[in-house]
């Protein structure tokens, strides 16, 4: 279809190289040949007067007036993909929609599990799928994105999911741990923590308000990673309640009371705000909030 003499298919190919202007990897992502979408670059730059991606050293830059064009072409895509997902009706038990979703893996093991058993339940032809990071869920690739409260993008609709403080959990099999941790006993302890490439919840709260540092045994690849790692150890690790109690229930761990006061952790559920009436995305929402609420 052509709109002001522009063939419009051509919008979906550049926003990809908006998104990542570089030729093979967006026409991977478009499941195209690097030399079909070369041929749409060079149409759009003809169309455009501009060369809209250089190249800068190594990397390919866009130009001024590319970065310019990002935001309202993705609302232009976003409003024309409201307007093609408009269904006059839409039945869970009989949909095949693909949902899409990011979220940490403590989220999928200890939440997800649950979605997609009431999906396999409920609607069995419905499949929710992991897409990415939060990067893909701001820039459209993504439908749903969990997330912790302070990490939560401002221009997307959000709604609170869950809180829970934090506990410490240690191998059933270790005898340096009683029952109970002092203060003193937990500092003097190795905890195992997950890697990250910035400053934790906990290790920033214990550092602001006691001036202090846990000593680290090791750090595992994922959140995931901390409860099976603590088995077969005399290490301590501080977790999220629900995740103590989800792998309590098959790994040899005690679960403990910490000995000092620990942040709150809340996890909200983000949408784009132009599926904000798309009757399958509603009941997906709806569907999630209710596994937060129920044991099922």
């Amino acid at each position: 279809m052509n709109f002001l003499k522009l063939d419009l298919n051509l919008l979906v190919a550049l926003d990809a190289l908006l998104t990542d202007p570089h030729v093979t990897r967006a026409a991977e992502r478009l499941c195209v040949s690097q030399p079909t979408l070369s041929g749409s670059l060079a149409r759009l730059r003809d169309y455009f007067q501009d060369e809209l991606i250089v190249q800068v050293g190594r990397r390919m830059e866009l130009t001024p007036m590319a970065e310019a064009m990002r935001q309202p072409l993705r609302n232009v895509l976003g409003d024309a993909e409201k307007l093609l997902s408009t269904k006059s009706h839409f039945d869970p038990g009989t949909s095949e929609r693909r949902f899409t979703l990011t979220c940490t893996d403590y989220v999928w093991a200890t939440l997800i599990g649950k979605v997609l058993r009431r999906l396999a339940s409920e609607a069995p032809g419905i499949r929710l799928e992991y897409g990415g990071t939060a990067r893909d869920f701001a820039e459209h690739r993504v439908e749903l994105l969990i997330v912790a409260d302070r990490f939560a993008l401002k221009e997307h609709s959000s709604r609170q999911l869950f809180q829970e403080s934090f506990v410490c959990i240690a191998w059933s099999g270790n005898d340096r741990i009683g029952d109970a941790i002092s203060f003193d006993e937990y500092f003097a302890q190795d905890h195992i923590v997950a890697w990250s490439s910035r400053p934790t919840l906990v290790a920033d709260w214990i550092a602001a308000r006691h001036g202090l540092r846990c000593r680290i045994a090791t750090r595992v690849p994922d959140f995931t990673m901390v409860p099976q790692s603590i088995v077969g150890t005399p290490y301590l690790a501080t977790v999220p309640t629900r995740m103590a109690n989800h792998y309590a229930g098959h790994l040899p761990l005690r679960i403990l009371e910490a000995p000092l006061e620990l942040p709150v952790l809340t996890q909200v559920m983000q949408w784009h705000r132009h599926q904000e009436s798309d009757q399958g995305m509603q009941w997906l929402r709806e569907l999630i909030v209710d596994c937060c609420l129920t044991n099922r």
